[in-house]
């Protein structure tokens, strides 16, 4: 039976502008534009479609175009959109402006509809979400939703995974106490700085079982909190075609991998050999992602 997993979390249009020559700040840049369907939950969730997950996303989503195109590209990618709600507010967007070489140079985040997610909402899906093979949440979520969810995978032995986001939305996660770990945390550098200074241990100290720090062009470290391994990127510099959605794509490999009974080593690298074929796309999620590619770019059966 094919594995299912549900994320919970944002879901927005994004709106990216390439510069065609080295940025300069402070005037307009000529380039590229390109709108495209965008959020890190809908994208693990997109990517792990692609990967032969059976993916849910439990999102909010307006009832304005924005809100239509992206119940459109979901279906198309085989995402599951029956718990998504449904709001008068306006539906995600993500305006990012990238360099030459496809690097962020700054990015606005618009997320107002997901802030009217309520642990309500969830409770309403508590059968679904406890027949999950797993669970992943994003920090767009609000604190009570993660929170309730924290709570609900330990009383349901459900695994949870949480994706921070972003160095401020991180936060989130430390302003509720946990009863039990939390299955897994995947932050990069900047957010784990935020989260524990730093320190992988301290991480494991604040209630998390298993630590997967993602560190870009230096590839990923996996730890259980016995032991910590360094997971090796699989992507040249030369191949960055756009980063944008790397991050998601890299989740959504690590969960594959978890979820197919993996170790967390093995499904760490999983995660990096995602992030490279993304990498290698100007899309959010690379349209040309395949499962097969994946496991033989990782070095997996």
């Amino acid at each position: 039976m094919m594995a299912r997993v549900i994320v919970i979390g944002g879901a927005n249009v994004d709106i990216k502008g390439r510069c065609g020559a080295p940025y300069v700040s402070g005037t307009s840049n000529p380039g590229d534009v390109t709108v495209s369907p965008g959020g890190v939950g809908r994208n693990i969730a997109d990517n792990l479609a692609r990967l032969g997950i059976a993916a849910s996303l439990f999102t909010v989503l307006g009832k304005d175009a924005n809100g239509e195109f992206l119940r459109t590209a979901c279906a198309a990618a085989g995402i599951d959109l029956s718990h998504t709600v449904t709001s008068d507010a306006a539906t995600g967007t993500y305006l990012a402006v990238l360099d030459d070489t496809g690097e962020m140079v700054s990015a606005v985040s618009d997320m107002h509809a997901i802030e009217g997610l309520a642990p309500a909402h969830l409770e309403a899906a508590a059968s679904h979400l406890a027949a999950a093979d797993m669970l992943v949440a994003d920090c767009n979520i609000p604190v009570s939703c993660l929170a309730w969810l924290c709570a609900f995978a330990a009383d349901h032995g459900r695994r949870l995974l949480i994706e921070p986001v972003s160095v401020a939305k991180s936060a989130k996660l430390l302003q509720f106490e946990r009863a039990q770990p939390v299955f897994a945390v995947t932050p990069n550098m900047q957010q784990l700085a935020a989260l524990a200074g730093g320190d992988v241990h301290r991480l494991h100290e604040r209630g998390f079982a298993n630590v997967v720090v993602h560190r870009g062009g230096k590839g990923a470290l996996a730890s259980d909190g016995q032991i910590s391994v360094e997971v090796a990127p699989l992507c040249t510099a030369a191949a960055v075609a756009d980063v944008t959605g790397a991050g998601d794509a890299a989740v959504a490999g690590l969960v594959c991998g978890l979820v197919e009974g993996r170790t967390l080593v093995q499904a760490a690298r999983l995660g990096q050999a995602a992030a490279a074929s993304k990498i290698s796309s100007r899309e959010s999620v690379a349209m040309g992602l395949a499962r097969d590619r994946v496991f033989r770019l990782a070095g997996l059966p």
